[in-house]
Parts: structure tokens; sequence; C-alpha cells
């Protein structure tokens, strides 16, 4: 079985290396190349071409959503996790329609990172549960009062 090849994207360079550097330690995971914007981001994706991106959602020069719809674009195959600190149900939404395979916060374990890396490559999407209740309260509450689910116990 061949090593999942993984880019990582950030724009704080501590965070980007550390994240690559515990990655790489992990068995089944060779870091293929890092960036620390998106505009930086795709055209290494284009040069390396990694099987997972872990990404950033805000950085300069390109954020990390339009870098993620340009690697899918560009990169069928290539998947990419959103890797943030921002829990808002925009970013949430926008990145499922920029293609992204998930929507994960950087205080995650660095075993269960390189899990979900693992499994975005072997097509399992993955959300945080976190995003994934905010965003389900939100749209809930953007429905009629009439139609929305009863709480459940």
């Amino acid at each position: 079985m061949t090593d999942v090849r993984v880019m990582v994207v950030d724009d704080q360079v501590l965070v980007c290396e550390g994240i690559a550097s515990l990655l790489g330690l992990q068995e089944g995971i060779t870091v293929v190349g890092t960036a620390g914007d998106g505009r930086e981001a795709v055209e290494r994706a284009l040069e390396v071409k990694p099987d997972v991106v872990l990404m950033d959602i805000k950085m300069p020069v390109l954020g990390g959503i339009r870098a993620a719809e340009m690697i899918r674009d560009e990169l069928p195959s290539c998947r990419v996790l959103m890797l943030t600190t921002f829990n808002d149900e925009e970013y949430v939404l926008d990145s499922m329609r920029a293609g992204a395979s998930g929507y994960l916060f950087k205080d995650l374990p660095v075993r269960e990172l390189a899990q979900a890396v693992r499994l975005a490559h072997a097509g399992v999407d993955q959300h945080d549960a976190a995003a994934v209740r905010r965003l389900v309260s939100a749209l809930d509450l953007a429905r009629p009062a009439a139609r929305r689910r009863p709480d459940l116990t």
C-alpha cells in the first residue's frame, strides 16, 4: 500500500510546519509540500499532485475556499480538507460548495488528523460534529416555524 501524499496549506508558518512535521511522522502519510497562501497552494498542488490537501480558510492573496475550488477543478482526484479555527456555518457551506471533502478544526489530535487524511483519501467526507450542528441549527432556523422539525428526545 502506498502512502497518502499530503500537502499542508496555512499562512502561519509555525502552524504549517508543525502540522507537516507531525503528519510526516504518521504511518502511511508522506508530506509532499506546504504553502502559505491559496495562490501558492494551487501552484504547488499542480506541481506535486497531492492526494489530500489540508487547507486553512482565511489566508492572504487567495483564501482557502477559492483555492480549494481551483484545486478540485484542476485535480479532480485530489481531496481537500479544510482545517480551521472558524466554526461558522457560512464557511462550512462555502467549503462544501467548493468541493471540500471535510471541515475540521485545528484542535484535532494528530492521530485523528492522520486518520481524517486517510479517510479523505479513501473517499469518506468528514465534517466536525460541532460545525455540522451549527450548520443544521442555522438551516433549521431559516425554515418557517411550521416546517421545523420538533426537538427529539
